[in-house]
């Protein structure tokens, strides 16, 4: 077996675990149970994203795209920013005040964990409950006059337009620790860190797609069939 292989192998085998660990609860009470097909296609954007035929996923429902972003969400929240976390602690307990990048290092990911945090919040709280309406709506349990004030009340466009793009700040995680070694490899513990990170920008990344390129394409659309119905 080449490395190269190997290596496709290690990813893939990675990216599986990942997407379908977000299933669970964390608990093993209660499983978030998705259609196969779309498990499958999420896991093909993992390998392309370039040229990944969207509307494929858009013909699960709007229910379904949201109960895997939330998903993501809480394993974000509850797994891999511990995780992430864990590792620095480690390499501040074994390096201590000797290497100068590890102050740098911590207080910009204790930063970008904040950000990403209340960015996280703030799509919970606000974004993903108005959509959550939108459907609601859309399935006839609201009057025309509740409709009309909720589409008064907030827009897609108005959320989009305040969408940051919270993973390419991850990258500077990567730059910090490149710049500190620009020609020996960093330390093994540094090593960890660097591939959980740039894993994690990668989960961020795809993230960001199926919310950009799937939700809210979807949610404008629902939208708009509510608009025209007044």
């Amino acid at each position: 077996m080449t490395k190269s292989t190997y290596n496709e192998l290690i990813n893939d085998s990675l990216v599986h675990q990942s997407v379908t660990e977000r299933l669970e609860d964390f608990g093993g009470k209660n499983r978030i149970e998705l259609d196969n097909e779309l498990i499958s296609l999420i896991l093909d954007l993992y390998n392309d994203d370039q040229d990944f035929p969207y509307q494929k996923i858009r013909k699960f429902s709007m229910g379904d795209i949201l109960a895997y972003l939330q998903a993501t969400h809480r394993y974000y929240l509850t797994k891999k920013l511990p995780e992430i976390e864990q590792s620095l602690l480690h390499i501040f307990s074994k390096y201590g005040q000797t290497h100068e990048l590890l102050a740098e290092l911590c207080l910009f990911f204790n930063e970008y964990k904040n950000d990403l945090v209340e960015h996280v919040k703030m799509e919970e709280r606000e974004f993903f409950p108005y959509i959550k309406k939108l459907m609601k709506a859309s399935a006839g349990e609201y009057t025309k006059a509740e409709i009309a004030e909720l589409l008064n009340s907030a827009s897609i466009s108005q959320f989009t337009e305040h969408h940051d793009s919270i993973e390419d700040e991850l990258k500077e995680v990567s730059q910090i620790i490149h710049r500190y070694s620009p020609v020996e490899r960093p330390p093994m513990p540094y090593r960890v860190f660097l591939n959980q990170v740039e894993f994690f920008e990668l989960e961020l990344r795809k993230h960001a797609i199926i919310e950009d390129h799937v939700l809210v394409p979807m949610a404008m659309e629902l939208e708009a069939q509510l608009r025209a119905s007044l």
